[in-house]
């Protein structure tokens, strides 16, 4: 007979995610649903909810909380299909489990290299003189027959 080390569900039924979310005047944190929901894995615990910096499992029997932001990065990467340059979610990005996921996509795609500075740079003023040629055009036009006064 083999045995198997049971596995952990993500959040047991005692338990509950505190997200801390960035906010006008500072953070706050808003909590999962309560006793006794129950989440399998990082994955389901965030599913519906990318605006949060910090993911903490508190413990509401002995009151004590273990920051899990790293497993919730390493579960949101699992799925998403982009490149380092494309924007993530705040606690992606400041996330070690982000850093390892980039390196490696680089050693996988050695050619890449991210959107070019200059390329965008251009693009910029581009939009820019195309922005700058639309605004001379006047606001008000005369009307035939009528005499604009410039001077008074």
């Amino acid at each position: 007979m083999i045995r198997t080390k049971p596995t952990r569900k993500f959040i047991n039924a005692r338990e509950c995610l505190l997200l801390k979310t960035p906010h006008g005047n500072g953070c706050y944190y808003g909590e999962t649903d309560v006793l006794p929901k129950t989440y399998d894995t990082a994955t389901d615990a965030i599913r519906g909810t990318e605006d949060f910096i910090q993911a903490i499992r508190f413990d509401m029997e002995s009151l004590t909380g273990e920051d899990v932001t790293e497993e919730c990065a390493s579960a949101w990467l699992d799925d998403w299909k982009g490149t380092p340059a494309d924007p993530v979610p705040a606690f992606v990005n400041s996330s070690e489990a982000f850093q390892t996921w980039s390196r490696a996509y680089d050693q996988e795609h050695p050619g890449w290299q991210g959107p070019d500075p200059d390329q965008q740079r251009q693009e910029w003023l581009d939009d820019e003189y195309r922005y700058e040629q639309r605004r001379e055009v006047p606001m008000f036009r005369p009307r035939p027959g009528l005499h604009l006064v410039t001077n008074v």
